[in-house]
């Protein structure tokens, strides 16, 4: 993806991706330059917004946050909350946002993120951009970062920043990102591949392959990331800022998790085993996650979604945002923003397959163990829990995910994948 060299001005924003003007950091300026540092891939181009001191650049104005934000705040902390922004940047389209920042950097815990979306010649209302501060960073990971942010087709983007104690991530970097376009959706009625023919297993719901959400098999870690068993699953949301997307941008949205996550932040592969959209299309995600069963040469595949648990685990991600009224941002959620029916029904569908393969038991427990990694996860090496075979990320990390709403669902999944192996 290239954005284009000259960037015409718009409203007060003039912003350019290789032609810097004079605003410099630390000043009132309105027309910061967002210059393109990085290009990752043919599929993202990159903005550096923080050096690596997390001193804002060019890229940035910067302001004193507004009075009236700061009000019942104390003092010192009315005086140091400043808002970053980046103007108004508008190149070639582009589906996805995302930003990430250097692994060991330290981050304001009160940073919040905005963004505004430039499409069919408008801009759109602003949106809080969830930074996932509380969803730990996989060991896999070489950058810390934020979700991807679903965009769609669009051609221009403005981010803020706000930080009650005035102070950005080291190496901050805005990505924007366009996967190729993939297939709308597997037909159902189309001829099974090989690889399908060779791993349809006993039990097995329809689970769409790689290629039908139009993963870059190039991009990924050559291999398989196994591991000797699986004794637990993890459910997790992926809070990509839309809640209403079509059938048709399923794939789009796949894709840009995986291209966000392998290209931006330093992953080998997806960062769950599959995920779940909410017409209850199921998609293979992380590569191995069909196959592996016990007694094969792929006996389990090690994910990189839950920080020190992955080991023993696997993670199944329900496409959306399931923490009532916007709390993690993106599109509004509202009071009460349950899966849909056909949701949590190929959920189930889908553990109920992976648990009769590997004997477990769905509304039982089981013990795993710490692999450390502090962060989000607050259990040092070695710290055995027990928690529901059936768990989610918050179970095992200090952390929202899967929002509160999914989360109460999980008593009553536990049963109906008992129900469906029979152990009722």
């Amino acid at each position: 993806m290239q954005f284009r060299k000259t960037i015409p001005a718009i409203a007060l924003g003039v912003v350019s991706l290789t032609v810097p003007i004079a605003a410099s950091a630390g000043t009132d300026s309105s027309s910061p330059t967002i210059e393109a540092t990085t290009a990752d891939s043919s599929q993202v181009e990159s903005a550096t917004l923080t050096d690596n001191n997390g001193k804002p650049s060019r890229s940035l104005s910067v302001k004193a946050a507004p009075k009236e934000a700061a009000k019942g705040a104390p003092k010192a902390a009315a005086q140091s909350e400043k808002v970053f922004s980046t103007g108004e940047v508008t190149g070639e389209e582009f589906s996805s946002i995302g930003l990430s920042w250097k692994k060991e950097s330290a981050v304001d815990s009160g940073l919040t993120a905005e963004t505004r979306i430039h499409r069919d010649g408008a801009w759109g209302p602003w949106q809080n951009v969830p930074l996932g501060l509380d969803d730990g960073v996989a060991e896999e990971a070489k950058r810390a970062g934020a979700p991807a942010f679903y965009t769609d087709d669009a051609d221009g983007a403005q981010v803020r920043f706000t930080s009650p104690k005035g102070s950005l991530p080291q190496d901050l970097k805005l990505s924007f990102i366009d996967p190729a376009k993939s297939p709308a959706t597997a037909s159902s009625d189309r001829e099974p591949s090989d690889r399908e023919r060779r791993t349809a297993q006993a039990g097995q719901p329809d689970v769409k392959l790689r290629k039908d959400w139009g993963a870059d098999e190039s991009l990924a870690d050559p291999g398989y990331k196994t591991q000797p068993s699986i004794k637990a699953a993890l459910v997790h949301h992926t809070v990509t800022g839309n809640n209403s997307y079509t059938q048709e941008q399923v794939p789009q949205i796949i894709n840009g998790i995986y291209i966000q996550h392998i290209t931006v932040l330093g992953y080998g592969d997806f960062p769950y085993h599959f995920v779940v959209d909410r017409f209850g299309g199921i998609w293979e995600g992380r590569k191995g996650s069909i196959e592996m069963r016990p007694g094969t040469e792929i006996p389990g595949i090690l994910g990189g979604h839950a920080s020190g648990f992955n080991t023993n685990t696997f993670g199944v991600a329900m496409l959306g945002n399931f923490e009532p009224n916007n709390s993690e941002g993106g599109e509004d959620t509202g009071p009460d923003p349950r899966p849909t029916e056909a949701m949590t029904t190929s959920l189930a569908d889908l553990l109920a397959w992976k648990a009769g393969q590997y004997e477990l038991a769905p509304e039982g427990s089981t013990q795993l163990v710490s692999a450390g990694g502090g962060g989000t996860n607050p259990h040092p090496t070695g710290t055995v829990l027990d928690v529901p075979v059936i768990s989610a990320h918050k179970d095992v990390n200090v952390t929202a995910c899967p929002g509160a709403k999914l989360y109460e669902t999980l008593p009553d999944l536990r049963k109906q994948v008992a129900d469906r192996l029979g152990s009722g």
